[in-house]
C-alpha cells in the first residue's frame, strides 16, 4: 500500500514536493557523475546571475517566486563553492548584492552540455504524459494567483460551518 497515492488529493503537496525532490536528485547525480561540482537546486540563481549580473536576496526571491529562506540557503550553498560573491550595497547597507565569481560564470559555460540533454529529456518524458504538464501547470499556478488555496479552504470552512 502506498500511503500518499492512496490518499490522492490530501497529499497533492507532497507529490509534488516528492517528484521535484527526485527530477533534482537525479540532475545532480548527473553533474557529479559529470565531474561537476554543482547541485541542480541551484540552477535558477545561475541562471538569473548570469543573466542579470547582480542581484539582492529579495530580487532573487521575487524574480524566482521562492522564499527568502530558500535563497538565502541556496545562496550560502553557492558561495561556500565559490560560485557567487557578495558585496554590501552602497545605497543600503542592510543588502548584500550577489554576483557571479569567475568560477561561477565558468560553471555556467561547463553545466550547458549538459542543460541541454536535461531540457531535451525532459521534453521527451513530459511528451510521455497523457496531458500537456508544463500548461496544466500554468493553468494551476494561474488559479492559486487569482485564489489561493488558503482563500479557496477557509471559505468552504467557513461555509460549512454556516450549515
Amino acid at each position: 500500500m502506498n500511503l500518499v497515492t492512496e490518499l490522492e488529493e490530501l497529499a497533492l503537496a507532497t507529490r509534488l514536493k516528492r517528484l521535484a525532490e527526485r527530477l533534482s536528485q537525479d540532475v545532480s547525480q548527473i553533474y557529479k557523475e559529470s565531474d561537476l561540482d554543482f547541485e541542480a537546486k541551484w540552477y535558477l540563481i545561475l541562471e538569473l546571475l548570469s543573466r542579470e549580473k547582480v542581484m539582492a536576496v529579495t530580487e532573487i526571491s521575487s524574480s524566482l517566486q521562492l522564499s527568502h529562506a530558500a535563497v538565502v540557503q541556496f545562496t550560502e550553498q553557492m558561495h561556500t563553492h565559490g560560485l557567487i560573491k557578495t558585496a554590501p550595497d552602497s545605497k543600503d547597507a542592510r543588502r548584500r548584492l550577489i554576483s557571479l565569481t569567475l568560477a561561477g560564470k565558468q560553471m555556467h559555460k561547463k553545466i550547458g552540455p549538459v542543460l541541454q540533454v536535461i531540457k531535451e529529456e525532459n521534453r521527451k518524458w513530459l511528451a510521455e504524459a497523457s496531458a500537456d504538464l508544463l500548461q496544466l501547470l500554468s493553468e494551476l499556478e494561474k488559479a492559486l494567483d487569482e485564489r489561493s488555496m488558503y482563500k479557496r479552504i477557509k471559505v468552504s470552512l467557513v461555509e460549512q460551518s454556516a450549515r
